[in-house]
């Protein structure tokens, strides 16, 4: 599964943990920024492996900048 084809999925994960809409642009934060404590990002990264069947280390949004960042270097393992 690419990016885009988790792309919608992701934005609907994260708006539920966070019980507001997502826009493009909130993955421009961190996650400290968008209002999501570690649980959050610990259940959006076991959607992420659900959803792709790969693993996903919660730590990568510790480790990269943004949420964007951290999925990009999810998604460039592909």
């Amino acid at each position: 599964m690419t990016y885009d084809e988790a792309r919608p999925h992701i934005f609907e994960k994260l708006g539920a943990f966070l019980n507001r809409p997502i826009a493009d642009a909130d993955l421009d934060m961190t996650y400290e920024q968008l209002g999501a404590d570690s649980m959050d990002m610990v259940a959006l990264a076991f959607a992420l492996e659900q959803l792709t069947g790969r693993a996903f280390e919660p730590e990568l949004f510790l480790q990269h900048g943004t949420i964007r960042d951290a999925l990009n270097a999810f998604f460039a393992n592909d």
